[in-house]
């Protein structure tokens, strides 16, 4: 049996929630003893956001764990990748964010005893990235009003008695009322498309149109997603769409397929840039790219994954 690291953001909301109710239980020993009823014995610390990267960079040097599970949201997961990637090492996901966009498309149930009986039974499988400036992400990464989302949720996390999912939606009406129009300079496989857009979104893949899911981890390409200006009552259309479909028939979408893309915006020398959930500040032009088969991830057989919600 493959010796295994997990590795736990003790900001994750999953956890915060576990720690709630297990009172003066360690989170951590609860985590290891549901690896081990499933079969699979674990080696678990804590690692929060600011040690992580230290955390990783030792494993680069000799140690002997063969798999590595963060336990996180979409963002624990992509400031590690680059890091990840470095140590030649098969690794996991345990979905303890909001949103954990590559745990569902990957069959990871959200549930924690059921994600971590599916990842005790995973086999390895070869997935893409992206990049961003030459930093990998495994999702989504946006302009525009996605980085209002980002600074909003931000702001809600501050917010005293509200949860993470209301916070999320606290987030989105925010930014929804914030975010304006910009003019971009896109460069799409060499093609040059300027735009006047609300938002530009960068995905490793294509997302389904009402799912926000990816059929497919493996097509190496990524799509460009321009959300054209529009009135405030075209822009509240396309808001419902994107939750309950259709939003790719949207007459201010315009998508393209790719393998490169630059995105520039007009006199600006840098922008704020949301990927994976995480807010950068990116020097112009942003360059995008595709990373076919970069990572090595724990991917649950179909039978393992059947309560995916």
């Amino acid at each position: 049996m493959a010796k295994c690291l997990v590795l736990l953001n003790p900001r994750a909301g999953t956890l915060k929630d576990l720690r709630e109710e297990a009172g003066s239980k360690d989170p951590a020993d609860l985590v290891g003893q549901a690896f081990r009823r499933a079969g699979k014995e674990v080696d678990v610390r804590m690692a929060p956001p600011r040690d992580l990267g230290a955390v990783l960079d030792e494993l680069g040097r000799g140690d002997d764990h063969e798999e590595i599970i963060v336990g996180g949201g979409d963002g624990s997961l992509s400031r590690s990748l680059g890091r990840l990637l470095a140590t030649g090492k098969v690794f996991g996901v345990l979905p303890f964010g909001t949103m954990n966009l590559l745990a569902r498309d990957l069959g990871v149930p959200a549930e924690m005893d059921e994600a971590i009986r599916a990842l005790s039974r995973a086999e390895p499988t070869r997935i893409d990235l992206a990049a961003i400036n030459g930093r990998p992400f495994h999702s989504i990464s946006g302009l525009g009003f996605f980085t209002q989302m980002a600074r909003a949720r931000e702001a809600a996390r501050g917010l005293q008695g509200l949860g993470r999912y209301a916070a999320f939606g606290y987030a989105a009406f925010r930014a929804f009322f914030r975010s304006g129009r910009s003019r971009y300079q896109l460069v799409i496989d060499g093609a040059p498309v300027k735009v006047e857009a609300t938002a530009v979104l960068v995905t490793n893949n294509a997302f389904g149109d009402g799912s926000w899911r990816r059929e497919r981890l493996d097509r190496g390409e990524i799509e460009v997603i321009v959300a054209h200006a529009g009135g405030w009552r075209d822009r509240f259309r396309l808001g419902a769409q994107v939750l309950t479909g259709g939003w790719r028939s949207n007459r201010l979408i315009e998508i393209f397929e790719a393998r490169t893309a630059v995105v520039e915006k007009t006199r600006r020398t840098r922008v704020w840039v949301a990927t994976d959930g995480e807010l950068t500040r990116e020097r112009c032009p942003v360059v995008y790219e595709t990373m076919p088969g970069a990572a090595r991830m724990l991917r649950p057989a179909p039978e393992a994954s059947m309560s995916r919600p």
